[in-house]
């Protein structure tokens, strides 16, 4: 199974119904499934409203606000799957997206593809420097946020369950938790690109990357040393992360299970199918 995760607010709402349409639409590998676990920032239930009640994959939660890290990370704690994927409240998947993150899933512990910008128009325009696809050279991400011109939307990237864990989930930033988490799995372990875009990115005034204060001089800054000091320290300890196998078909996770210990032990956690 793959847990595909969904942060939302109340006001970012309003596109879900054509996330879930677009997870719907997923056509799947043999014995592969999905589930959504979208989580609230906040408690309000409105973004709940948009979403199917009948449709036993879809898992909704709520909790005390604490902006979209936190939030990723509170959707952890329903995710069954072996693998999981990030979708964003306001974006969609495009056809086979998810049937090419196991893929490369099954090669490496993380992937992240290519997507299209979706402007208000309906129009739709490609990344403009998208890296090869294929195997990702180490350090090319983290050498590309350094100099301010990272290649790829972080959002859309997909990863082993156990690496999420491995690496804390989501680092608790009040932005770019996305670019934190991918810099972090690209320096423990390989990672592939897949050049196919995967998710229409919806450009929109609403979004929470479109505020003036979200790129206030000082919090980037500050959000920006804090993912170089957060890499940097992994680097200088020399930790490295060895994926287990995802063969077997639609494997879940044992979610009571801690994460801690699993990957060191160098043990598979045990499956259910």
């Amino acid at each position: 199974m793959i847990s595909v995760v969904t942060a939302v607010f109340e006001g970012g709402h309003h596109y879900l119904k054509e996330a879930y349409e677009s997870l719907c639409a997923q056509e799947m590998p043999e014995g592969w499934s999905w589930e959504w676990c979208v989580q609230e920032d906040g408690n309000s239930g409105v973004p709940k409203q948009e979403l199917p009640d009948d449709d036993p994959r879809v898992h909704y939660g709520t909790g005390l606000a604490g902006r979209a890290a936190v939030t990723r990370n509170m959707a952890l704690s329903q995710a069954q799957g072996i693998v999981i994927r990030n979708l964003d409240a306001d974006d969609v998947l495009l056809p086979g997206a998810l049937e090419r993150d196991i893929d490369a899933l099954h090669r490496v512990a993380w992937c992240v593809s290519a997507g299209l910008d979706l402007h208000e128009d309906g129009t739709t325009t490609p990344g403009p420097y998208d890296p090869p696809h294929g195997p990702v050279e180490p350090g090319r991400f983290y050498k590309e946020q350094a100099e301010d011109r990272l290649s790829v939307l972080a959002a859309n990237v997909a990863m082993h369950t156990d690496l999420i864990w491995f690496l804390g989930g989501w680092m608790a930033l009040t932005g770019a938790e996305t670019i934190a988490t991918l810099l972090a799995a690209e320096a423990v372990t390989p990672g592939e690109f897949i050049a196919e875009p995967s998710m229409l990115y919806r450009k929109h005034s609403a979004q929470t990357t479109a505020s003036e204060s979200y790129w206030n001089p000082q919090e980037d800054e500050a959000r920006r040393r804090l993912i170089q000091m957060r890499v940097e320290a992994i680097h200088a300890n020399g930790i490295r992360y060895e994926p287990a196998a995802i063969d077997g078909g639609d494997l879940t996770a044992e979610s009571a299970m801690p994460p801690e210990g699993r990957q060191a032990q160098g043990t598979v956690p045990e499956m259910s199918p």
